[in-house]
């Protein structure tokens, strides 16, 4: 297992510990001072180059904007497929098996790669979070002094994102909205329930598409995976493409008028009953 990492210096780098603690055998670092900014077509050479050189078997990316962004451009380059939002990677008769919703999101559907390398991204919240025992091996990558280190892009200004980085995939409770909320005003209390509770806020794919609340708190398979201790679920019915983002949820609890509802059906505890009621009840509970 090799994880390669694109910098502009080793001084830059704000989780070198984490790195050094990984599972990977191996960490290859590209250092050059143009990588300091993301820039699409850059980082798609050096990452194309690397993956000419070095022939790997599979090479993936996190579902990240940037991993979205790179990942097409690099496959597309290389003349391979690309398997997107993967949510369960298995090794089955020496093949890489990648599983991921279809049809609609309505399936399952286990995708084997006929091009190599194999090359995925991955649904973010996937995988826990493991360390290894033994430092990896470290070393710095050369590339050829007539690589070309120009982009056509130019950053011009950089406005940093007032919103705080969400930590959803590694919270230990989420509190998460659906449509059964109705709108924006009644979904935004949940952040009040949150910070109570010392929780993150998730959502639906619907939800997150009508405005109510960003993409990046979307759980599922266009989304994050989420594995908290408790996950609580206000007026979400439960479609496949979000329940397999939550389903190794340690205890499950689901609010909903629907007593059909694929969420109440798994939940450890169902509440028959209209969602925004429970929630007004416990912030007022709660506040007092």
């Amino acid at each position: 297992l090799i994880l390669v990492c694109l910098i502009d210096s080793f001084k830059n780098i704000k989780n070198l510990k984490e790195i050094k603690k990984s599972l990977a055998d191996e960490v290859w670092f590209v250092i050059n001072s143009e990588l300091k900014d993301f820039k699409d077509d850059l980082y798609t050479e050096v990452l194309t180059q690397i993956i000419k050189s070095s022939q790997p078997y599979g090479f993936f990316f996190p579902a990240t904007k940037i991993g979205m962004s790179l990942a097409p451009r690099i496959a597309g380059a290389l003349k391979v497929g690309l398997c997107a939002h993967v949510n369960y990677l298995e090794v089955k008769d020496n093949q890489i098996v990648m599983s991921r919703p279809t049809y609609g999101e309505n399936i399952i559907a286990k995708l084997v790669s006929k091009s190599f390398p194999v090359m995925a991204t991955i649904s973010l919240g996937v995988f826990n979070i493991k360390y290894g025992k033994e430092e990896p091996l470290m070393k710095e990558i050369i590339f050829p002094e007539n690589f070309s280190w120009s982009s056509k892009l130019k950053i011009r200004n950089f406005i940093p994102s007032k919103k705080k980085p969400t930590k959803l995939s590694t919270a230990k409770v989420v509190v998460s909205g659906g449509r059964g909320l109705k709108n924006k005003e009644t979904f935004q209390k949940l952040f009040e329930l949150a910070e109570i509770l010392g929780a993150e806020v998730g959502a639906t794919r619907p939800v997150c598409y009508e405005g109510w609340v960003e993409e990046e708190r979307m759980i599922g398979v266009s989304g994050v995976t989420v594995k908290p201790k408790v996950y609580i679920g206000f007026g979400i019915s439960g479609a496949l493409q979000h329940t397999v983002g939550m389903e190794n949820s340690e205890f499950i609890v689901a609010i909903n008028i629907d007593k059909e509802a694929p969420l109440v059906k798994m939940a450890n505890l169902a509440l028959i009953c209209d969602a925004r009621k429970i929630l007004e009840l416990l912030l007022k509970k709660l506040k007092s």
